[in-house]
């Protein structure tokens, strides 16, 4: 319990720090903060979002009573996030040998990545829970000698599941053929067809939850081109693919340090759980071959946070891979395999440690904002870099800084030299005192650029007086009449790439 107590600390600290929301947050809380409940359920979310209904509920629901401050908005992953060690602890009393129960609880407790997620407005916190909940009362079914009562209550957590998490249908599904499969090989018609009536209604309710919300994923052509360099290209390429998927999800979300060292002991671990668990091993990784085969036909990304489920999954096999008993020869492996897992996991350890004491932050933008309300004048303009946009609309209103709606960035402009001049005077650049502000940068850097080739071409005409800075984010104060400037006449010519304004209210 002492390693549970550790892993609700580090998760606790990271909320009570309540670090600015960054891009990817400030998206989907835009939608929870500005929709009531009726228009979460009948509208596509904005801003390329998906998220399940029942959790996008629950999180309107905290931004109801108590506000849409960061921790308001963080509380329902805060809270699953500290369900997932509770029930890691639970499945591991029940499939492994009590000696070997702390190691799986320590490796959920300090993981950094489910530390993080604990304090992300995102579902895959509850992502995570959901499938160890599932795959708990799964194996109530499985150690029943009736299973009537354990199998209705699987259905029922199935229908409900369905809603809050996006990933739910692959341990249903997983778990469904578990269940099914020994009573089809046993030629029991009757078992096989009573499992599959009193688990239906969870497919019942996940085709009632698609045509209500899920087919908006399907329809943003953002969110499949993101996740399509996770896909085969080819049904050639399948088993490099394969190969290649684990080693990727070795790195994120599992953390492993020497990725294939660690692969070699999670299969040694999973091995050791047939032997340990058999039945309620395989109900345990049931999802991870429907997971692998979604992502194969490319219809779920199986990779980084998405796959973030696979996390507690895998603390189990690895710690299983450690023996439970000094029997002949098991000292020897005792300690070869000790010194494997640290390796393995020792540094993301070490990191989930630091968590205890130090706030991850991240895009710390609303502080910056205070910083320059505080120091701009009346008559400074401030213009925002446009991967900036989204977080720096939603904290200027609770900061109080406005802006003149003129926002610039560097894009590629064909084969036609590019004349910088026009955004330039558009950004009042030649005449005016000007913050630029960023706080997240965009990955499309060879279509859009850099925040340093745009800077470079606003200091041809005005000279940078001021620079604040803050975790990610900063401001910059650009004033023509600092100094000697350069000729307007002479603003340089870009022949691939030039400042243009992608948004004026003027």
């Amino acid at each position: 319990m002492a390693f549970v107590a550790l892993g609700v600390l580090a998760r606790l600290r990271q909320w009570a720090g309540g670090r600015s929301l960054w891009l990817d947050e400030v998206l989907i809380a835009d939608n929870l903060v500005q929709r009531g409940f009726g228009e979460l359920a009948s509208k596509p979310l904005l801003h390329f979002q998906v998220a399940p209904l029942l959790w996008s509920w629950l999180e309107r629901l905290s931004v109801t009573l108590l506000g849409s401050g960061e921790r308001a908005l963080r509380l329902v992953p805060l809270l699953a996030g500290i369900a997932v060690v509770l029930v890691t602890w639970v499945l591991a009393r029940r499939l492994l040998p009590e000696v070997l129960v702390p190691v799986a609880v320590l490796l959920v407790a300090l993981h950094p990545a489910l530390i993080y997620y604990s304090n992300e407005v995102k579902q895959y916190s509850t992502d995570v829970l959901v499938v160890l909940l599932l795959v708990l009362l799964a194996q109530h079914v499985a150690g029943h000698a009736d299973v009537g009562p354990a199998l209705r209550r699987l259905s029922l957590a199935g229908v409900v599941a369905v809603w809050l998490s996006l990933v739910a249908v692959l341990p249903l599904a997983g778990i469904t053929l578990v269940l099914l499969i020994p009573a089809v090989l046993a030629r029991d018609p009757r078992r096989a067809l009573r499992i599959a009536l009193v688990l239906s209604p969870w497919l019942v309710s996940f085709l009632l939850s698609y045509a209500v919300t899920l087919h908006s994923t399907e329809s943003s052509i953002e969110v499949s081109n993101y996740w399509r360099h996770t896909y085969p290209h080819s049904v050639l390429e399948l088993p490099g693919w394969f190969v290649s998927r684990w080693y990727d999800l070795a790195h994120l979300p599992l953390r492993m340090t020497l990725r294939v060292l660690g692969l070699l002991l999670l299969a040694i671990g999973l091995g050791r759980l047939l032997l340990l668990g058999r039945r309620w091993a395989v109900l345990l990784w049931a999802p991870v071959p429907l997971a692998v085969l979604a992502a194969a036909v490319h219809t779920y990304p199986f990779a980084d946070r998405l796959a973030l489920w696979l996390v507690p999954l895998a603390a189990l096999a690895l710690a299983a891979a450690l023996p439970h008993r000094l029997e002949q020869g098991a000292l020897a492996w005792l300690l070869i395999g000790t010194a494997m897992l640290t390796v393995v996991m020792g540094p993301a350890m070490a990191t989930g440690l630091l968590r205890v004491v130090q706030v991850q932050e991240v895009e710390e933008l609303e502080p910056l904002l205070h910083e320059l309300a505080s120091q701009r004048q009346l008559s400074d303009i401030v213009l925002v870099e446009i991967g900036s946009q989204g977080a720096f609309d939603y904290y200027a209103r609770r900061v109080g800084v406005s802006r003149d709606g003129v926002i610039l960035f560097a894009s590629r402009a064909g084969t036609a030299p590019c004349n910088d001049r026009p955004a330039l005077e558009t950004g009042r650049f030649f005449t005016d005192r000007v913050w630029v502000v960023s706080s997240h940068r965009l990955a499309a850097k060879e279509r859009l650029g850099t925040l340093e080739d745009m800077l470079s071409r606003i200091r041809t005409v005005s000279h940078e007086v001021r620079h604040l800075h803050d975790t990610s984010a900063d401001a910059y104060l650009f004033d023509p009449a600092a100094g000697a400037q350069t000729d307007a006449a002479k603003v340089p010519q870009h022949p691939e790439r030039c400042l243009s304004v992608v948004r004026s209210t003027r």
